[in-house]
């Protein structure tokens, strides 16, 4: 089953990395592919009848103000918070762990880890650009 997740999460990446505007359908025939393909799923209509639940239960649970959306997004944020201020070394790669393992998202720890060093570049640029006004700013306050 383990290796059915990591297949199916790698596949997923692939999916959103490469199609910019992704919907839910073809997000729903990856995961039944993959199940398929693995020999979980045999029979078609099993198959149609688990595509319309898991249909159903993606629109809902992206939605903001669903409790599970509500939960992953910060979660997400908690984990991004906790890369840029812990580091890349060990230390922040701990903290994005601990934080994803919440969800069971801790297959999302590098792309977490990747996108917290973007950001630190981002704000160091800002910092060099924006640096005097946000002195000045802090004096005001």
């Amino acid at each position: 089953m383990e290796n059915v997740v990591s297949e199916c999460a790698m596949k997923l990446s692939e999916l959103l990395d490469s199609v910019e505007d992704v919907g839910i359908l073809e997000i729903i025939d990856t995961i039944s592919a993959v199940s398929k393909s693995s020999g979980h799923d045999s029979n078609d209509e099993k198959l149609r009848a688990r595509k319309e639940v898991m249909s159903s239960m993606l629109v809902k649970s992206l939605q903001a103000g669903d409790a599970i959306f509500e939960l992953v997004s910060r979660t997400i944020y908690l984990a991004m918070k906790g890369a840029v201020l812990g580091g890349s070394g060990s230390k922040g790669r701990e903290l994005v762990e601990t934080t994803l393992r919440r969800v069971g998202a801790t297959l999302l720890s590098n792309r977490v880890m990747e996108a917290a060093e973007v950001l630190v570049v981002v704000a160091m640029v800002s910092l060099s650009v924006h640096g005097e006004w946000y002195e000045e700013l802090i004096k005001n306050l």
